[in-house]
């Protein structure tokens, strides 16, 4: 029973809708907006008249004068976003307005205004003389002994029709709205546009933060439980532990200090561009003991495959110091001619049997390496873990 009475009351939603009201008062206001041009469209009209003949002309005339009055006002980018504005707020269409200055866009704009006033006008009509034409057309058998019913039958039918057709009404005009007041298609991909661009900074900002942060605080936290065992027993070490500790979080504060840059948009912030030229500075601060095997000219590489390279190394130490703590190390970089190979190699400690030790941090890598060409492959080997990669370089560099 309930399911009968909900089913049965829908179709009367909308004339209780408060959106189909507002709806009709947006159609109203392009009415009171239209007094003001009907003031000179009168002007214009007697003067029309007195001066020009036929009568035909002169309607013409006037009609034309109306027509570019409004579509003049039309190309304004203010009304626009006016109507824009109101829109949005009275008929419920896209909160997002062009904001598009070219003659397209400005031309739609254009006969949207001039529509929304001519059916304002009529809305105002309607309002204003619809209602007592139908309700004397339901009272007057009443008031007439020999008048005839069909006036009040009809006004029956007129009812639902006019209340239906402000439902209609509102509808079209949102719809058309989108039309006229919304982006262009241009305005739409230009949006997607900048949507990816941020999509590919946050991303960027998201590796430099993993990169370089999390690896800082990896060595911090391996630093300080190693400083902590040998305290008492080797003051020294525990002080040079300390020394890596203070080193590695000053770098992490200018990290983070360039990203938050980045986020305010400040013009001076610049990344950090650590290269291979850095890494016997990255290679002190982990507290590991890593062995390093160096073949070619490493100084002469390009300097986005020597700052991949640099990135490789320092997510393969983090990992070390996260997964398989105090063990040795062996780093091996060889540039031959057409090629870079790096290969990080450690003996798999207790933490890392058993769990899947790549995360965010390699999948990175791969996205770096993959915009080099390169190739880059992590996993255990004979119980070592190994992290290898291989970046094609140009002709002539190593």
């Amino acid at each position: 029973m309930r399911c009968w009475h909900h089913e049965g009351v829908r179709p009367l939603r909308p004339l209780y809708a408060g959106l189909t009201w507002r709806r009709w008062t947006f159609l109203l206001l392009g009415g009171l907006l239209c007094a003001p041009t009907a003031v000179v469209v009168a002007f214009v009209g007697g003067t029309a008249n007195a001066l020009l003949r036929p009568e035909a002309l002169a309607i013409g005339v006037t009609f034309g004068v109306s027509l570019l009055l409004m579509a003049g006002l039309g190309l304004l980018p203010v009304v626009r976003k006016l109507e824009g504005a109101v829109a949005a707020e009275l008929l419920g269409a896209p909160q997002v307005i062009g904001t598009c200055a070219r003659w397209p866009a400005r031309l739609r704009a254009a006969v949207w205004f001039v529509g929304h006033l001519f059916c304002g006008a009529l809305a105002c009509g309607a309002t204003i003389f619809a209602p007592p034409a139908i309700g004397y057309g339901l009272i007057r058998p009443l008031l007439a002994k020999d008048a005839m019913i069909w006036p009040s039958l009809l006004g029956l039918v007129v009812i639902p029709a006019f209340l239906y057709g402000i439902v209609l009404a509102g509808h079209l005009a949102a719809r058309v709205a989108e039309w006229a007041l919304g982006p262009s298609a241009q305005e739409r991909v230009e949006a997607a546009e900048r949507r990816a661009s941020v999509q590919v900074e946050r991303t960027r900002l998201a590796r430099e933060l993993h990169d370089s942060v999390g690896h800082a605080l990896s060595i911090v936290t391996v630093q300080s439980a190693a400083a902590e065992r040998i305290l008492d027993r080797d003051p020294d070490f525990a002080r040079q532990a300390l020394k890596a500790i203070e080193e590695s979080a000053r770098t992490a504060l200018e990290d983070l200090d360039h990203v938050l840059g980045l986020l305010r948009e400040e013009e001076s912030a610049r990344a950090p561009q650590r290269t291979l030229r850095d890494l016997d500075d990255l290679l002190a601060k982990t507290g590991l003991d890593i062995r390093v095997d160096r073949d070619g000219d490493l100084d002469r590489l390009p300097s986005a495959v020597s700052r991949e390279a640099y990135r490789i190394i320092q997510e393969g130490l983090t990992n070390v110091a996260k997964h398989a703590g105090h063990v040795p190390v062996d780093l091996r970089l060889s540039a031959r001619p057409g090629v870079l190979d790096l290969e990080l190699r450690n003996p798999m400690g207790a933490r890392t049997h058993g769990r899947d030790t790549g995360g965010r941090g390699l999948a990175g890598l791969s996205e770096r390496v993959g915009v080099l060409a390169g190739r880059i492959s992590a996993g255990a080997l004979d119980g070592h873990w190994r992290l290898a990669a291989s970046i094609p370089l140009p002709k002539g560099t190593a």
